[in-house]
């Protein structure tokens, strides 16, 4: 009994040096500065009748925005920046199911509020042809003026109402899939005035994370060897009692 508690200590002892001599366990994707397969661009709101006005610039490996939203109230007005990490639409999705936060460095002036959303495949809802169709998480950015590096657990992502009525979505599904990320936007904050410029600089987002991978391995082995232990404990009562 001695003998298989001590073997048993040291298949431990083994594990958990092993897991502690692991290379880094840490997860870290860039969205910018672009990776591979990833494209970039400002967009607006002129293909629908709107007025606003766009420019789009990277230069020395920074991201410059500037936004004038049309000051026609009948008309449309938005704009925004979008990153798209399956431009061919070959189903090239990101997997951040270990991410648990995005760090954005950015600079802001003229406006105080960003609207940060993140696009995921939903293989129950989302129509590759249509890109309203892909599940929405979206997160309100309050910045002051100046260069700032915000970070934001994924956790504070929601899924907008208005997202399930737009698609006749079902509310119950609440998946947020995350190994299926698709784009990644930057759009005005909800009171951003019409006719009053803002402008962006993005110096850097990156999703980053802990993956749990190796983690759940060693609890797997210490569950095994626990069921081993009481297995052996048991198998010996028995024998005690017979005799």
């Amino acid at each position: 009994m001695k003998k298989t508690y001590t073997i048993l200590a040291a298949i431990a002892a083994i594990v958990l040096i092993i897991y502690a001599l692991l290379p880094d366990r840490s997860f870290e994707e860039s969205v910018f500065p672009l990776e591979e397969g990833v494209t970039v661009f400002g967009y607006d709101d002129n293909t629908d009748g709107g007025e606003s006005v766009v420019r789009t610039d990277i230069l020395d490996s920074v991201l410059s925005f500037d936004c004038t939203l049309g000051e026609d109230t009948l008309k449309s007005a938005w704009c925004g920046i979008l990153w798209n990490a399956d431009p061919d639409s070959a189903q090239a999705y990101r997997n951040w199911t270990f991410v648990d936060s995005l760090i954005l460095d950015v600079e802001a002036q003229g406006t105080n509020e960003i609207l940060l959303k993140i696009w995921a495949y939903d293989p129950d809802v989302t129509d590759i042809s249509k890109p309203k169709t892909f599940r929405l998480l979206m997160k309100e950015i309050h910045l002051l003026s100046g260069r700032r590096r915000v970070a934001i657990p994924m956790a504070h992502f929601y899924i907008p109402n208005f997202w399930y009525d737009d698609n006749k979505v079902d509310r119950n599904l609440k998946q947020r899939h995350q190994e299926t990320i698709a784009r990644v936007e930057i759009a005005p904050g909800w009171n951003q005035p019409r006719g009053k410029k803002f402008s962006l600089k993005i110096y850097g987002v990156k999703a980053v994370g802990v993956s749990n991978f190796y983690f759940g391995i060693v609890l797997g082995v210490f569950l095994l060897l626990t069921i081993v232990a009481v297995g052996r404990r048991h198998h010996l009562k028995n024998d005690e009692d017979e005799t």
